[in-house]
């Protein structure tokens, strides 16, 4: 799970960092042009990258978190559509109409338009084998033979 947390310096990580061989998520130094020139260079700098986060931004419960979080401070938010950074004023134009942020009614809620927050119950699931497994499944069934 990704977690983005500013350090006691001011240095905020890279959201990324797991991806496209990222120098430890740090981009060291504390101004925003830093973090926001980092993700575009190295991350959104692809259609292949870009449709590699766009599918794990949608799967992955906490760095779909930590994408936000750091959008949220950087007043940037990401268009699911072409994965593309924008400040908040912005709208992205596309040739089927304008894409535009709008502030949901919770804190966190429309930094990325057009990607929805995949729920944190499914990160509960497991994978063995090949096999996808529900947990909360398996032991309701567990108890109820047990009960037996």
């Amino acid at each position: 799970m990704a977690t983005s947390s500013t350090s006691s310096d001011g240095i905020w990580p890279c959201p990324f960092r797991r991806f496209h061989c990222c120098p430890d998520g740090v981009v060291g130094n504390k101004g925003i042009a830093r973090l926001i020139s980092h993700l575009k260079r190295l991350h959104l700098s692809t259609d292949e990258r870009k449709c590699v986060l766009r599918e794990a931004i949608s799967t992955d419960h906490g760095l779909y978190m930590a994408v936000e979080e750091t959008l949220k401070l950087f007043d940037q938010w990401l268009c699911g559509k072409c994965m593309t950074l924008h400040a908040v004023s912005r709208a992205c134009h596309h040739p089927d109409g304008l894409v535009q942020f709008a502030e949901g009614s919770n804190d966190m809620n429309g930094y990325i338009v057009g990607i929805s927050n995949p729920s944190s119950k499914e990160s509960e699931t497991k994978v063995t084998e090949g096999l996808v497994l529900d947990a909360e499944l398996l032991e309701g069934e567990t108890h109820k033979n047990k009960s037996k």
